[in-house]
């Protein structure tokens, strides 16, 4: 492994906003895609901002949520039209949002392309979202699981979950719905994306 201190990190669908917060300040990046899927976590789903307040969207795994595959073996069901629902609900909550006609046509292609393995697509929503940032910062894949990691290994794959994205002090941005429920935390990077376009990765830069 490199000398440089390594920022190992979850694999989530389209990440959470501290999650990008760890992968920018990170020297070195590796996403894990060999551990044991985690129960209720934002490996299968992620928050956005609606009329109602905070919404989960949630890809519907092949055998359950309760299964013991790891990530890397993860299918998604074929038996829910779940990219229809997401992308319906984003088109609903966005529509209205500075960015959603900019990027629309490239997350398009995510709610409609055939995916099998959670991977696939998830790893897919990270560099949708990065070509979309304008971030060239690349990174590696796990090849095994190991459960500890030296001193150099920056260990964040159970720091974020569906409960509490956040680490620390979040970005703070006009978030669609903010004048009805007040500025929302712990949100998908998508959202500060779709609020803020370009300048979001300033914010991160920043924060």
């Amino acid at each position: 492994m490199s000398e440089l201190q390594t920022t190992l990190l979850d694999c989530e669908y389209f990440p959470c906003i501290a999650w990008y917060q760890q992968y920018l300040k990170g020297n070195q990046i590796m996403i894990e895609t060999h551990e044991h899927f985690v129960r209720a976590s934002l490996r299968n789903r992620c928050y956005i901002t609606g009329p109602n307040g905070r919404l989960a969207l949630t890809v519907p795994l092949d055998g359950g949520r309760n299964q013991k595959n790891k990530i890397c073996d993860i299918k998604i069901t074929s038996n829910e039209p779940w990219q229809i629902l997401h992308w319906k609900t984003l088109q609903a909550c966005y529509n209205r949002s500075p960015y959603f006609e900019f990027f629309k046509d490239d997350l398009y292609p995510l709610f409609h392309r055939k995916y099998i393995y959670l991977l696939d697509l998830n790893l897919d929503t990270v560099q949708t979202m990065n070509k979309l940032l304008a971030l060239k910062k690349q990174y590696l894949l796990t090849d095994s699981y190991l459960k500890n990691y030296e001193t150099n290994v920056l260990d964040f794959r159970n720091t974020f979950n569906a409960e509490q994205a956040a680490t620390e002090g979040e970005l703070h941005y006009i978030q669609t719905f903010e004048k009805q429920h007040g500025f929302i935390r712990e949100l998908s990077m998508l959202d500060c994306l779709l609020c803020c376009g370009k300048q979001a990765l300033e914010l991160l830069m920043t924060d």
